[in-house]
């Protein structure tokens, strides 16, 4: 990203980094979703997968009228990524790649994304969306103690932090003496850290007989591993910070997908970004809204490889109502 692309994103102080898109109205987003979604079909028939799996379904941009159309679409696995590795489901030619990423593949053929520049932007918009949400600034500090590497949560945050303004700490994990030293010394401000380390940092922090409400540390973004509430509430009280929980998986670019508002009452999934379909795992019909099901995604704005109606095996449901916020 040159630093034209990333100055031209900041934005002023508000309560939303991209209000328009943000506070859309409900008919308005669903229509956006439909448009979208018509594109990444178009898109996605480039590749050799979905060439082969929407042609034997006869399925077209065309054959999308109204979001009730998106069923019509197969549903894309896990296997089918391992399958097709490692460019199977590749839309472009790669000399208009930027980047991959992958998950671990310790079961078999790892999972692979590929990203455009305008992927890679996206993502960090997204990302950038979610720091200002819980109050993150241009004025903050932000130090990733998250891994770097093929791993999307280091360079996913980064990019992030960046497209958000903030001066960015990139310590990655581990060396947790030098972490306490950044936090203190360049006056970390939001951290990003996996709840275990979370919680070993804020250990090591005692042991050094520095009082946490010293430091001006005030939010942690926490996620890539499973935690209970009473995991994150220690964890505030441990840092004396808020921490907010991050939800994302490679297949869908990596973090950013969904994140906490302040309100610390459910996550908000980015709509315009993805659509969200919540099915039983055994039927794969839709379920109620508050119901728990499998969480079922389909990116809307990927134009090197995007993913329809893949299957997380994720168990979740959706919140009936508005948030506070």
């Amino acid at each position: 990203m040159t630093d034209e692309k990333i100055m031209s994103t900041i934005k002023p102080d508000g309560e939303c980094w991209q209000p328009e898109i943000e506070t859309m109205p409900r008919e308005q987003l669903e229509q956006l979703q439909v448009k979208k979604l018509k594109k990444s079909i178009d898109i996605a028939l480039k590749s050799p997968f979905y060439k082969k799996r929407l042609g034997d379904a006869g399925i077209t941009a065309d054959s999308i009228n109204s979001l009730d159309d998106l069923r019509k679409i197969p549903f894309t696995t896990k296997q089918d990524l391992r399958d097709n590795y490692p460019y199977g489901l590749v839309c472009r030619s790669l000399d208009d790649a930027v980047r991959i990423h992958s998950t671990s593949g310790t079961t078999g053929n790892p999972c692979v994304v590929v990203y455009s520049e305008h992927d890679i932007c996206s993502w960090a918009n997204m990302i950038a969306r979610n720091l200002y949400m819980v109050g993150c600034r241009k004025s903050d500090i932000f130090q990733n103690s998250s891994g770097y590497g093929m791993f999307t949560g280091g360079l996913g945050f980064q990019y992030g932090a960046e497209w958000l303004g903030t001066m960015t700490v990139p310590a990655a994990a581990g060396n947790t003496k030098r972490q306490i030293k950044f936090i203190k010394d360049f006056g970390t401000t939001v951290l990003h850290a996996i709840p275990s380390y979370a919680i070993y940092l804020a250990e090591a922090i005692k042991e050094e007989g520095i009082d946490p409400k010293d430091l001006k540390l005030h939010t942690l973004c926490i996620g890539a591993e499973p935690h209970t509430e009473e995991q994150r509430r220690r964890i505030e009280r441990l840092l004396n910070v808020k921490a907010y929980n991050s939800f994302g998986m490679t297949e869908m670019n990596g973090p950013g997908v969904a994140f906490e508002c302040k309100y610390q009452d459910g996550m908000h999934l980015w709509e315009d970004n993805y659509i969200v379909e919540i099915v039983n795992p055994d039927t794969l019909e839709p379920v109620p809204d508050g119901e728990m099901g499998e969480m079922v995604l389909t990116t809307l704005d990927r134009d090197m490889m995007p993913v329809l109606r893949y299957r997380t095996r994720d168990l979740t449901r959706i919140i009936p109502g508005e948030c506070k916020c």
